[in-house]
């Protein structure tokens, strides 16, 4: 298996991306291409895993602030248009922490879509009281039809049912309020097309996410990815405050109760969740946050590693050709 690491484009630098890769190679069998400047990161590899690693220079950065379809069009030697275009020749799967829009357009323009997908989308996982709930899009398509939320509606369903294991899946669109003609127009025109699925169950408020009754929910990139960030800073201040109630303890009951709360938030956290994948795509494309750590570029690579082990791509594609 062959995997392409992006380190340009990361908050923290391209040592912290590949002290990270490092880690998921001492966990998993893979060969691993790191893009960027070659120079430094041999330096920072300093000839560990002289046999799983290759190196690919590139001199330039996608920034966040650049219109993503001229940076990929004309950045030809930037380290993310470098993964792309290897992407297409014999590797098996690319991480970045780069700009979301350009990577959504790389995988548009360069990896191409599968057929039946009019555009790919960012998913997440994230814990519920009722396990694992799949959220999409998440920050990938900001502007939205009824059609492309029916088809993340889709996706959603079959990699929920094929990957996750839910044989009952339960779909849920997004909405300001459960009943059938709450929403915006784009809102209730999705709700009607949905409705023409068995899966779909209705609409799902915000606050209702984490109770777990729905297994999908469907929403565009902009109300997906402030409901994920809302969530990752709901637990970063539920932990803030469990912190500062803690101090307040006995040492023992802080050795009890410190474990739960961590296991309570370590499924939300981007840092142990590492990775989500642009759904639709003939090749998997991962992108990672940008002030990731290396914990979470390692979760990331083995999140990616998971996600072409089990053939998702394949799966999604002999799924939406039956559709």
């Amino acid at each position: 298996m062959k995997i392409l690491l992006d380190t340009l484009g990361s908050d923290k630098g391209a040592s912290e991306l590949i002290e990270g890769a490092i880690m998921a190679l001492e966990q998993k069998n893979f060969n691993l291409t790191i893009v960027g400047n070659e120079e430094e990161n041999k330096k920072i590899v300093n000839n560990r895993f002289e046999d799983k690693i290759d190196f690919v220079n590139a001199t330039e950065t996608i920034e966040n602030n650049e219109s993503p379809t001229k940076a990929i069009r004309s950045k030809k030697d930037s380290s993310m248009r470098k993964c792309f275009d290897l992407l297409n020749e014999d590797y098996d799967g690319f991480l970045s922490t780069g700009s979301t829009g350009a990577l959504l357009t790389g995988a548009t323009l360069i990896t191409k879509r599968l057929d039946n997908v009019s555009r790919p989308c960012l998913m997440v996982i994230i814990p519920s009281l009722k396990g694992e709930v799949v959220v999409l899009d998440v920050g990938a398509n900001v502007d939205v039809t009824s059609d492309l939320l029916e088809q993340f509606a889709k996706m959603g369903y079959v990699y929920s049912k094929n990957i996750l294991g839910k044989e009952d899946c339960k779909v849920g669109l997004l909405n300001i309020g459960v009943e059938e003609h709450k929403g915006d127009s784009l809102r209730l025109e999705t709700y009607q097309k949905l409705s023409n699925y068995p899966y779909f169950k209705g609409n799902v408020e915000a606050r209702d996410v984490l109770k777990g009754d729905f297994d999908v929910v469907v929403t565009d990139g902009f109300s997906g990815n402030i409901l994920l960030k809302t969530i990752e800073g709901s637990v970063e201040f539920i932990k803030t405050l469990a912190k500062s109630k803690l101090s307040k303890l006995d040492e023992k009951s802080q050795q009890t109760i410190i474990p739960m709360i961590k296991s309570m938030s370590s499924g939300i956290d981007y840092n142990s969740v590492g990775s989500a994948p642009f759904l639709g795509t003939k090749k998997p494309v991962f992108k990672a946050h940008g002030s990731s750590n290396r914990n979470a570029i390692m979760s990331g690579i083995l999140t990616l590693i998971k996600f072409i082990e089990e053939d998702v791509t394949d799966k999604l594609k002999k799924e939406l050709t039956n559709e």
